[in-house]
């Protein structure tokens, strides 16, 4: 359920898991689409947002990328929208202030959005290799947390743009500290930055 979303790129939630259902069934591969199916299922089972918010959240990640994209003065950007709880984080680059401010407005605007986290940087968007290292730092930062109990990873998303790492979810604080902890513990992770909601 952790991911990170590029406005150009983004694709609906239910289009994808639509796509994926047609290609098992037409290639036979019922046991992997009962595997996926099973692996969301327990993801938002564990999720302590609920089965409506969790779907609210991800619906509103992709309309809010849509409004984006559809800017058409909007130009060079690299913007990514994650959504927790309704708390909206933009992170990436965009190279006009301008557009940060639109982009800030449209994520504001959004029905379901309860607060908007501007961390976009005034800069030109990064490489293809820093996208690439960003999501290797990923990797290891949930797995970093998956191997520290008792905190269950699948309540923390986890973005990471420009080895930044930050940390989202519904947490106590004493599992919060646990992730931070294991989160520094990573190799090339410039820095922490806390989004969690506490329980």
């Amino acid at each position: 359920m952790n991911r990170v979303r590029s406005a150009k790129s983004l694709k609906p939630f239910r289009h994808s898991l639509l796509a994926l259902t047609i290609a098992c069934l037409v290639s036979g591969c019922g046991v992997v689409l009962v595997s996926t199916a099973t692996v969301m299922a327990i993801d938002i089972a564990r999720d302590r947002r609920g089965a409506s918010v969790y779907w609210d959240d991800n619906k509103m990640e992709f309309d809010i990328a849509r409004s984006i994209d559809k800017q058409k003065q909007i130009e060079h950007e690299h913007v990514n929208v994650t959504v927790y709880n309704g708390v909206v984080l933009l992170t990436g680059e965009v190279p006009d202030q301008r557009d940060i401010d639109t982009i800030i407005d449209l994520a504001k605007s959004h029905q379901g959005s309860r607060q908007v986290i501007n961390r976009l940087e005034l800069a030109g968007k990064t490489n293809m290799n820093s996208r690439a290292n960003d999501g290797w730092i990923t990797t290891k930062v949930k797995t970093a947390i998956a191997t520290s109990a008792p905190v269950d990873s699948t309540r923390i998303k986890v973005v990471t743009e420009r080895a930044n790492v930050y940390l989202m979810g519904l947490v106590r604080p004493e599992e919060a500290e646990i992730a931070v902890e294991a989160t520094r513990s990573v190799t090339g992770v410039v820095r922490v930055i806390k989004v969690f909601e506490y329980i």
